[in-house]
C-alpha cells in the first residue's frame, strides 16, 4: 500500500468530525457559474521554446492532442464542483489521501496550476479556477494558508491536531494565483497576500523551505524544491527576498547530493539539518510510515521539478541534478519507465521492487529532456499514454502537469521562457544508392527554429568501411545549406548504411539521417543483402522509420509484459486505445535492379472485438512510390486475424527492383463495436538476392 501524507508526529487525533454533509456535485450537475471575466492572454496551446534540452520527437500537433486527452480524463475524474455552490476541489479519488475522496492542499495546488494553463481549450477554466481558489480561502489555517487535508463530504479539516498547511500545496497555490493573474488579470492582491503569508511561515530564517507552516526551521522536503516557482515569485513579488530562497534551496541540493548521492543526484524524501551546511537524510519514518531517508513517494517528484526549472530558466544546479537523476533512473530501470520504483536508494538501486506506480516514471520526463537524452525522452513521452498500475489522483495529476511540460505547453508567468537560439538540420534526398567505388551526394539544409541564426558545424558518422564524407562548405549559418558527398571505395562492402549527419552550434547539436545503399562493384547478378535499417526497432532512435498517430502515441515503443517483443526490447504497436485511431510507420528503401526481393515481418494480433464477421479494426502493408502513390497492398489483416503469438508474414516485392519505394505499415481502429485491437509487428526484413 502506498503511504505519502500521514498525521504528523506529536499531533493528537481529532475527537470527531462534523457530520453535516455539504454539497458535493459532479461536473455534470453544476450550479449557475459566474460568467468568464476576461479573455485568456495565453490560451492553450501556448507553445514555448525552452532554454535548453530536447523535445519529444512526436509532432507538436500530436503532443497538444495528447495533453487535451489527458486533461479531459483528469477533469472528468478529479475536478469536483462541491462543498459549496461556488467551490471546486481536486478529489483524491484512488489514493485515500483524505476521507471520502476529499481534497488535500497538494492536489488543490495541482488544480490551480493545471486549469489556468488549459484556459482557451477549457472555456470554463476561469470559473473553475475561481472555485478552487474559493475553497482555499474558505479553509485557511491560523497563518492564512490552506488546511492541508479535508473530508470530501463535510469539507472539515480531517487530519489530527490544529489545522496546518503543507509547503508543496501552498507553493503551487501561490504559483497558480500568479498564472491566473497573467492569464486573466485581477488576482494580484490575492497573490501578493498569499506570497507574504507563505514567506512569513514557510521560509526558514536562512532561506530554506520548511516542510509545513507550523514546523521547525531545521528540516526540509526536496519535493518542495520548485525552483521555477520561486524564480517566478522573485519576479512578481519584490517586497520579499525570494532570491535568497532560491540560493539557499540550490545550496541544500548541492550540499546534500555531494555527500549522499554524488553520482545519482538523488534527494531523500525528508532532509534534516537543513539550516546547516551539512544537510542529511532524515531518519526512517521521520514524518511518514515509510523510509523517509531515501527516495519515496515525495521525492519521486524531484526530477520533474528540477527538470522543469532547467528547461525554463537554464538553472545550472537544476540542470546538473536533472542530468544525474535522468541517467541514474534510466540505469535503475534498464530504460523501462515501469521499473523506476517509487522507493529508490540514494545509490540508484531499488529499495523495493514490489511497489510500483506510474508517477515514478512519469516524473522523469522533464529531467530527460533537460539532459538532452532524445531516446529516453521519447520513451518517457510514450509511457505517459499508459497507466500500467491503475494509479489514481496523485499519479494522474502529476502526469497532467508533466504532459504540459513535455508537450512544450508550459509557460512561465514572468516570461523567462522566451525563445533561445536554436536550429534544425535535414537532408534531401534522405537516401542514395551507389556501386562500390562511386560517390553519392545529398543537400544538408539548416533552419532557424527560434532566436537568431548561428554558425553550424557539420559532421558525419556511421560511414561504411572504406568510405569518406566531405561537406561543402564545412559549416553554414543556420538557414543555409551544404552539399554532403559520400565517396565509397572499391572494397566498401555491399549493404545499407544509416549515416548520422550532425550540426553543432553554440546552442547544442541536432542530427538527421542519410541512408546509403552500396552494391557490389564485381558486376553481374545481385548482391545478397538485407535492406531495411533498424528492422527490429531497437537502439536509441526509431530512425529512419517515420511515425504518425492521430492520437499522438508513437507506434515504435518499448515492449511490455502485455505486448512482448518477438526479439529484443522494442516493437511497433498499432492502435489498442479503445478509441478511433490511425497509426503508421514507414521507411524508404531502394531495391537494386536485377534482384528478387522478399519482405518478411512477425505479426501479433489480439482483440476484444466480439465478432466473427465485422472488421472494425484493420492493418495493412503498402508499397508507395516516391510521389506517395500506393502501388500495392501486399498485406491486409483485421481483428479477425487475432492469434495467440507472433506469426511470420511474407510478401514478394521483386516487381519493384530498380525502384525507390516506401514500405508503410498502417493500423486503423474505428471503435464502432466497442472493442479494441492491438496490431504488433517486430523483426522486419527486406532481403534481396
Amino acid at each position: 500500500m502506498r503511504i505519502r501524507q500521514l498525521p504528523r508526529p506529536g499531533q493528537r487525533l481529532v475527537a470527531a468530525l462534523a457530520t453535516t454533509a455539504l454539497l458535493a456535485l459532479p461536473l455534470t450537475a453544476l450550479a449557475a457559474a459566474p460568467a468568464q471575466a476576461a479573455t485568456a492572454s495565453h490560451p492553450f496551446p501556448s507553445h514555448t521554446t525552452y532554454k535548453l534540452g530536447v523535445m519529444p520527437s512526436a509532432s507538436q500537433a500530436s503532443r497538444d492532442a495528447a495533453v487535451q486527452k489527458q486533461y479531459d480524463t483528469w477533469k472528468a475524474n478529479y475536478l469536483v464542483h462541491g462543498c459549496a455552490s461556488n467551490e471546486y476541489y481536486v478529489s483524491t479519488k484512488g489514493d485515500g489521501d483524505a476521507t471520502n475522496n476529499g481534497p488535500v492542499s497538494e492536489g488543490q495546488g495541482y488544480g490551480m496550476n493545471i486549469v489556468p494553463l488549459m484556459a482557451g481549450y477549457d472555456a470554463n477554466a476561469q470559473t473553475e479556477f475561481n472555485g478552487l481558489w474559493q475553497l482555499v480561502k474558505d479553509h485557511e489555517d491560523q497563518y492564512g494558508l490552506m488546511q492541508w487535508q479535508l473530508d470530501g463530504k463535510t469539507c472539515k479539516y480531517y487530519s489530527s491536531g490544529t489545522p496546518d498547511g503543507a509547503t508543496d500545496g501552498d507553493l503551487d497555490i501561490g504559483y497558480g494565483l500568479i498564472l491566473a493573474d497573467k492569464q486573466w488579470g485581477g488576482y494580484s492582491a490575492d497573490a501578493m497576500a498569499w506570497l507574504s503569508a507563505f514567506y512569513a511561515h514557510d521560509v526558514a530564517p536562512d532561506g530554506h523551505l520548511k516542510c509545513e507552516d507550523d514546523g521547525p526551521n531545521t528540516d526540509t522536503r526536496p519535493s518542495d524544491f520548485m525552483l521555477d516557482h520561486l524564480r517566478a515569485f522573485a519576479a512578481y513579488d519584490t517586497t520579499h527576498d525570494w532570491n535568497k530562497v532560491v540560493t539557499r534551496t540550490e545550496a541544500v541540493v548541492n550540499e546534500f547530493t555531494s555527500s549522499y548521492s554524488a553520482t545519482g543526484g538523488l534527494l531523500s524524501d525528508f532532509v534534516v539539518n537543513a539550516n546547516t551546511t551539512s544537510p542529511s537524510p532524515a531518519p526512517a519514518n521521520y514524518q511518514e510510515s515509510q523510509p523517509d531517508n531515501i527516495v519515496g513517494y515525495n521525492s519521486i517528484r524531484v526530477p520533474w521539478h528540477l527538470g522543469t526549472d532547467a528547461l525554463l530558466y537554464g538553472g545550472s544546479t537544476a540542470l546538473a541534478v536533472a542530468k544525474k537523476e535522468s541517467a541514474c533512473l534510466k540505469g535503475e530501470s534498464g530504460g523501462n519507465p515501469q521499473k523506476i520504483y517509487p522507493h529508490t536508494k540514494l545509490d540508484c538501486t531499488a529499495y523495493s521492487t514490489t511497489d510500483q506506480a506510474e508517477e515514478a516514471g512519469d516524473a522523469v520526463g522533464p529531467a530527460a529532456m533537460a539532459a538532452g537524452d532524445q531516446a529516453w525522452t521519447d520513451t518517457l513521452w510514450n509511457y505517459l499514454a499508459t497507466n500500467p498500475f491503475g494509479d489514481g489522483y496523485y499519479g494522474e495529476s502529476i502526469k497532467m502537469l508533466v504532459y504540459l511540460v513535455m508537450s512544450g505547453d508550459y509557460w512561465a508567468p514572468n516570461g523567462s521562457s522566451s525563445p533561445a537560439n536554436d536550429f534544425s538540420v535535414s537532408t534531401s534526398p534522405g537516401s542514395g544508392t551507389v556501386t562500390a567505388g562511386q560517390a553519392a551526394s545529398t543537400t544538408v539544409s539548416t533552419a532557424v527554429t527560434s532566436g537568431s541564426a548561428q554558425s553550424v558545424a557539420l559532421a558525419a558518422t556511421g560511414l561504411p568501411s572504406g568510405a569518406t564524407a566531405a561537406f561543402s562548405p564545412a559549416s553554414v549559418t543556420a538557414g543555409g545549406s551544404a552539399t554532403l558527398t559520400v565517396s565509397t571505395g572499391a572494397a566498401t562492402p555491399a549493404g545499407s548504411y544509416p549515416i548520422t549527419v550532425t550540426g553543432t552550434a553554440a546552442s547544442g547539436s541536432h542530427s538527421t539521417s542519410y541512408t546509403l545503399t552500396v552494391s557490389s562493384s564485381t558486376g553481374g547478378g545481385c548482391t545478397a543483402a538485407q535492406l531495411l535499417v533498424n528492422p527490429g526497432f531497437e537502439g536509441s532512435s526509431a530512425t529512419p522509420w517515420t511515425q504518425t498517430s492521430t492520437l499522438g502515441f508513437q507506434p515504435i515503443t518499448a515492449s511490455t509484459s502485455a505486448e512482448p517483443a518477438h526479439a529484443g526490447t522494442h516493437i511497433a504497436w498499432f492502435d489498442g486505445n479503445a478509441t478511433a485511431d490511425t497509426d503508421s510507420i514507414a521507411q524508404t528503401v531502394t531495391i537494386p535492379a536485377g534482384c528478387t526481393a522478399t519482405l518478411t515481418y512477425w505479426l501479433h494480433v489480439d482483440t476484444t472485438e466480439n465478432t466473427t464477421t465485422a472488421k472494425p479494426d484493420t492493418f495493412k502493408v503498402q508499397v508507395l512510390n516516391t510521389a506517395g502513390t500506393v502501388l500495392a497492398t501486399p498485406g491486409s489483416f483485421s481483428n479477425l486475424n487475432h492469434n495467440t503469438g507472433y506469426a511470420q508474414q511474407t510478401s514478394d516485392l521483386s516487381a519493384y527492383a530498380g525502384q525507390t519505394v516506401t514500405l508503410k505499415f498502417t493500423g486503423t481502429e474505428t471503435d464502432t463495436n466497442g472493442g479494441t485491437t492491438n496490431f504488433v509487428i517486430d523483426d522486419t526484413a527486406l532481403n534481396v538476392k
